[in-house]
């Protein structure tokens, strides 16, 4: 497979047809499959080294001042009720920070390794903010979207995550999956191994925080302040990390909206089409002709795209239809 095409699909460049072709060639051999997971890495590291050298290179341009106050900005992304005086000061006090951010795109995932040797998955339409190194008594990171934590155990600093709504989430060591897109009202933690305490606002507004133990699943609704706590094996919530898609009798109009969020495209159903067909399988690093496709195999939907996304900031629509 050309690496330049491969590049393109990585960088979520490709057009409808070149993704088609990366996807079968992909599920055609496992070694396909091991090829494009290096270059992938490689990828990621190549955009952290320009990075750092972009930074280096403007370094030394910035006086003291400008160097404070946007310390200062990037700090106050991590503020939540529970640490505005402490957060301030700490970013006062370590003027050296680099603050570095990650996103990525709609239907991929990435590795991060943080300073500390934590490790962090972090799913599409997702970006994490983190220090280039934790020099406070505590490790900060901020998340807009999904990621999976696998948190390196320092009982003298403790893991803070930062979500949207006003919410985080305090952990010492530990394994966790946090999904918390901003334009959600949701934020669901899962606790996979170890122990967290979740951190919110509840209705009154009032900072209150619910200890979690291993195979539960916290929901915080955002707009009413209320919690929902679920036990879980953690093999749904987990599934995107491994490049899983699972449907358990799940309903199409359920399984659709899992693949619009999961590929960040826009369905268009017709109203002939059936409410009750239900769809179970697995789906690993399967592209999203692939997995439409099984559903038109296993019912009589089907389905088409209704314009290109290529070129413009346009949703790609897809028709489901009889």
């Amino acid at each position: 497979m050309n690496q330049k095409l491969l590049l393109k699909y990585i960088s979520g460049k490709a057009s409808q047809q070149e993704k088609e072709e990366v996807a079968t060639w992909i599920d055609a051999d496992a070694a396909n499959l091991k090829e494009f997971i290096s270059l992938r890495k490689s990828y990621d590291a190549f955009i952290w080294q320009d990075t750092d050298e972009l930074y280096k290179k403007t370094k030394k341009t910035l006086s003291l001042r400008p160097v404070v106050q946007k310390i200062l900005r990037i700090a106050a992304m991590f503020v939540i009720a529970f640490g505005l005086s402490y957060v301030a000061m700490q970013a006062l006090q370590n003027e050296d920070i680099e603050m570095q951010t990650v996103y990525v795109p709609a239907g991929q995932r990435t590795l991060v390794t943080l300073a500390d040797g934590t490790t962090v998955w972090v799913n599409g339409k997702s970006t994490l903010t983190f220090p280039n190194h934790f020099s406070s008594e505590t490790r900060n990171v901020a998340l807009d979207g999904e990621a999976f934590f696998d948190v390196q155990k320092d009982p003298k600093k403790q893991f803070i995550v930062s979500t949207a709504h006003q919410s985080a989430i305090n952990v010492v060591g530990t394994q966790f999956n946090v999904r918390a897109y901003k334009e959600d009202d949701e934020v669901t933690t899962t606790l996979i191994e170890g122990k967290v305490n979740f951190e919110f606002n509840n209705a009154s507004q009032y900072p209150q925080y619910i200890s979690m133990a291993p195979g539960q699943k916290l929901i915080y609704y955002s707009q009413n302040g209320r919690t929902e706590l679920h036990t879980t094996s953690g093999e749904w919530e987990l599934a995107w990390k491994d490049g899983k898609i699972i449907f358990r009798q799940t309903s199409l109009r359920d399984a659709l909206e899992i693949l619009a969020d999961r590929y960040d495209v826009e369905f268009v159903i017709k109203e002939n089409v059936p409410h009750d067909d239900s769809f179970s399988g697995t789906f690993t690093s399967k592209s999203l002709e692939q997995i439409l496709n099984f559903i038109k195999a296993s019912s009589k939907v089907r389905w088409h795209y209704l314009n290109s996304a290529q070129g413009n900031k346009e949703k790609m629509k897809i028709e489901i239809f009889i």
